[in-house]
């Protein structure tokens, strides 16, 4: 039994921990941020296909335009020849790449406006990513600062401070009674000695007195 509760305790314990991968919030913001670069590069992608979709329509336009405008020539030259029904193909002609060609300048309109709005959304997510990445610069710099605080304080508690604390103030105190002793030696003894001094120096000056006495006599 002991052994399963064991086993479970270890299972709850890798889960937490893949949990706390998962919800670490610096991991979680360059998840976005790839995320973001992903979008940017498939919006680059749709952008390099609108741009040569515009360029195939500049194409079709500049060639249908000539045909038009060959066709017109043609019924021109035709009228002026007496040549009414090769006119009357060249205009059905003209016509019919006429209305191809109206097509496909409102077919590339709207390709271009597709374009200078992609150009734009771009331009905003890049702008996004910028902010973004600056952010993360900051988180991280924040979260390193909290991640210091909480190693700190693993390292050395709250209470183990308040310990510690306690116990330099003790040795201090100590240290004070150490000082405070030696003062007291040192103040104790002095007057000793200069007493003793001076008790010396009374008896050198009375034997002195005496023997002059003596000597006069």
């Amino acid at each position: 039994m002991g052994i399963f509760s064991r086993m479970k305790d270890i299972a709850t314990a890798d889960v937490n921990r893949v949990l706390d991968r998962i919800e670490d919030p610096i991991s979680m913001a360059r998840h976005y941020i790839r995320q973001l670069e992903e979008q940017i590069d498939r919006a680059r992608g749709a952008l390099a296909a609108q741009i040569a979709a515009e360029q195939q329509y500049d194409l079709l336009v500049a060639k249908t335009g000539q045909i038009v405008d060959k066709r017109a020539r043609q019924a021109e030259l035709a009228v002026d020849r007496g040549q009414d029904d090769i006119a009357a193909l060249a205009l059905q002609e003209k016509l019919h790449h006429g209305k191809l060609l109206q097509t496909y300048l409102e077919q590339r309109d709207v390709i271009r406006n597709q374009t200078a709005n992609l150009r734009q959304e771009i331009d905003r997510l890049q702008e996004l990513h910028r902010e973004l990445n600056n952010k993360l610069s900051f988180l991280m710099a924040r979260a390193n600062a909290a991640a210091a605080i909480q190693e700190t304080v693993k390292a050395v508690p709250y209470g183990d401070a308040d310990k510690i604390s306690r116990e330099f103030g003790r040795i201090e105190q100590k240290v004070m009674r150490w000082e405070a002793g030696a003062e007291a030696h040192l103040s104790t003894s002095r007057p000793a000695v200069n007493l003793a001094e001076w008790s010396e120096r009374d008896e050198i000056d009375s034997e002195l007195a005496k023997l002059k006495a003596a000597r006069q006599a």
